[in-house]
């Protein structure tokens, strides 16, 4: 083998060394990735037991939508479309033949299936407060105006989660009844117990938890059909 006479063994010794330090760089295991601190790690842990609840965004102060009568048309732009899908399960529920309309046969045979005497002066009531013919559209127009009193989900959600400091979804139940006895309009026991009565309960995650109210359940038994309405 022959040597370019240009290049001289000094030469050669730097292009050595400069390639045998670039090899020993490229085998030299990269140090792992910083692992999380542990109030890190605690965060990842306790966002996946207990995810923080995502409230709405308030938009403003809350005012009541203006009452309906029964002439009157509600857009359904202005209906809360979680509860829209809610509505059309319940009228096929009543709509017992199928027909795309609700009739007083229809609320009879529903009260029967449902276990209950069905009362012919209670339904003939029910059915005359509907526009006919009781299709979907006038099931909707119906319901808005004997919900009208109720407040929107999103506003009674955003109301509740004042009292959950650390945004689970729960309240304990002996604080909001510490709450209703002792602050505002104050209840009586009864009455708070009454108010709660169907307040639906969360699962508990360990035998020393205390009762726990599943608040957005709660709000969304509540809810009127209409979406917020701000000034």
């Amino acid at each position: 083998m022959s040597m370019d006479p240009a290049v001289s063994l000094e030469d050669l010794e730097r292009r050595r060394r400069r390639a045998s330090s670039a090899r020993k760089a490229s085998q030299t295991p990269q140090p792992p990735p910083q692992l999380a601190t542990d109030s890190e790690a605690m965060a990842v842990i306790n966002e996946i037991f207990n995810p923080r609840l995502k409230l709405p965004e308030s938009t403003g102060h809350y005012t009541l939508p203006e009452e309906l009568t029964a002439d009157d048309h509600v857009s359904p732009q202005d209906l809360d479309i979680a509860k829209l899908a809610e509505l059309k399960e319940v009228f096929t529920l009543f709509d017992t033949d199928c027909d795309g309309l609700i009739s007083k046969d229809d609320l009879r045979f529903t009260y029967t299936a449902l276990g209950n005497e069905p009362n012919e002066q209670l339904l003939e009531q029910m059915m005359s407060e509907a526009q006919e013919p009781l299709d979907y559209e006038a099931f909707v127009q119906l319901m808005c105006r004997r919900t009208i009193e109720l407040d929107p989900e999103e506003v009674l959600l955003e109301a509740w989660s004042k009292w959950d400091d650390h945004g689970t979804g729960m309240i304990d139940e002996r604080k909001i009844y510490e709450e209703l006895t002792n602050y505002g309009d104050k209840m009586t026991i009864s009455e708070a117990k009454e108010a709660l009565s169907h307040a639906p309960m969360a699962k508990p995650k360990t035998l020393e938890e205390p009762p726990m109210i599943d608040y957005p359940a709660f709000c969304r038994m509540l809810g009127g059909m209409r979406k917020r309405k701000n000034k």
